[in-house]
């Protein structure tokens, strides 16, 4: 059955959509709804759902016919599943599908359902079975200060103006993008504040607010003011399913945008510091790049953009909203926002 599946109809649509010759990649949800019998007619119906940079989904349902139910044209649904397309060009190298533009209501439908499945996709692949890594997080040389502060801040503006980032939620306020590199998983959180976006950046930069308004976050203290822009903390996060707290020692560096109309940017990347050793009560995680940009729309408002480039010590604290049965990070994103919008100007003075 799979290979009829595999040599759908839709083949020819994938085929003229990207100029190349599809290859299946993997069968999603693939369910047997009931039975068929010798002498029936089966007719495939496929539908594109949607497409993904790389990848494209396919959505197959088989339907079953005797005699007198074709000369009734009322057939029986015994089959379904989600097909997941690749391409490749003369070079061998992977083709980018052009993105699917849904018109009738049965389009959202199906679009939508695609990128819930793909966050499922996700979720096994990197929340739930992923495996352990060697951690990359470099030492803390006061004598290198300088290049690993730019380095830190280089690393989240290169993150960011990568391409390849796909929607997988939207709401009035926040935007959810996720990026796939190399096995490698990023997250891009995209919000709308009602706030000038330098109150937002001395807000967002003092890592010791952040546990007013995101629940990851149990603590986080200066252990080293490094410069006027650097800052190096120590944070803790609460238990997730039953595993031991963890704990970070992160460097925070933040550069204000040298023209008006510019970025204001705030990264973060865990360091090695042998004045703080590991705790017996604490696993020590690892940030390898995340942050803040912060983009002015209007004097009183501004985009934030969070970047992280999710490592296996952290995924556990995205692997609800990688999996599709939570939403902390839109809710994590949403506490940021009131907080902001809710600061008074006492709380508008910046900790660095």
């Amino acid at each position: 059955m799979i290979a009829f599946f595999s040599l759908s109809p839709s083949l020819c649509f994938i085929s003229r959509l990207c100029r190349a010759h599809p290859l299946l990649k993997s069968v999603d949800m693939f369910k047997f709804r009931g039975p068929s019998t010798v002498g029936d007619r089966l007719v495939f119906n496929a539908v594109v759902n949607n497409t993904f940079q790389t990848r494209l989904e396919v959505g197959v349902r088989v339907e079953a016919f005797d005699c007198q139910e074709w000369s009734e044209g009322r057939g029986r649904h015994i089959n379904s599943a989600f097909l997941i397309y690749n391409a490749v060009d003369d070079k061998g190298e992977l083709v980018t599908f052009p993105r699917i533009k849904p018109m009738s209501k049965d389009d959202f439908r199906r679009y939508h359902g695609a990128i819930a499945r793909k966050r499922i996709r996700l979720g096994r692949k990197y929340a739930i079975s992923h495996k352990e890594e060697v951690p990359l997080c470099v030492h803390w040389d006061i004598s290198k200060q300088v290049s690993l502060s730019n380095d830190n801040v280089e690393a989240l503006k290169n993150l960011a103006a990568r391409s390849g980032w796909e929607v997988t939620s939207a709401a009035e306020k926040i935007k959810m993008y996720t990026l796939e590199e190399r096995d490698v998983l990023s997250v891009w959180v995209e919000k709308h504040v009602d706030r000038p976006a330098h109150l937002v950046y001395h807000l967002l930069s003092d890592f010791t607010k952040r546990p007013l308004w995101d629940p990851h976050y149990l603590s986080c203290e200066v252990i080293d003011c490094v410069s006027e822009d650097d800052r190096i903390y120590y944070i803790t996060c609460p238990m997730v399913n039953g595993d031991k707290p963890k704990d970070f020692i992160v460097l925070v560096s933040r550069r204000r945008p040298l023209q008006d109309g510019e970025t204001y940017t705030v990264a973060m990347k865990s360091v090695i510091l042998p004045s703080v050793p590991l705790s017996p009560q604490y696993v020590r995680g690892e940030i390898r790049c995340a942050g803040f940009l912060i983009h002015a729309i209007h004097s009183s408002s501004c985009t934030v953009s969070y970047f992280n480039q999710i490592s296996a010590s952290i995924s556990s604290y995205f692997a609800g909203n990688l999996g599709g049965w939570s939403k902390s990070i839109e809710e994590t994103a949403a506490s940021c926002i009131q907080f902001i919008e809710n600061a008074t100007d006492d709380g508008l003075i910046s900790g660095f």
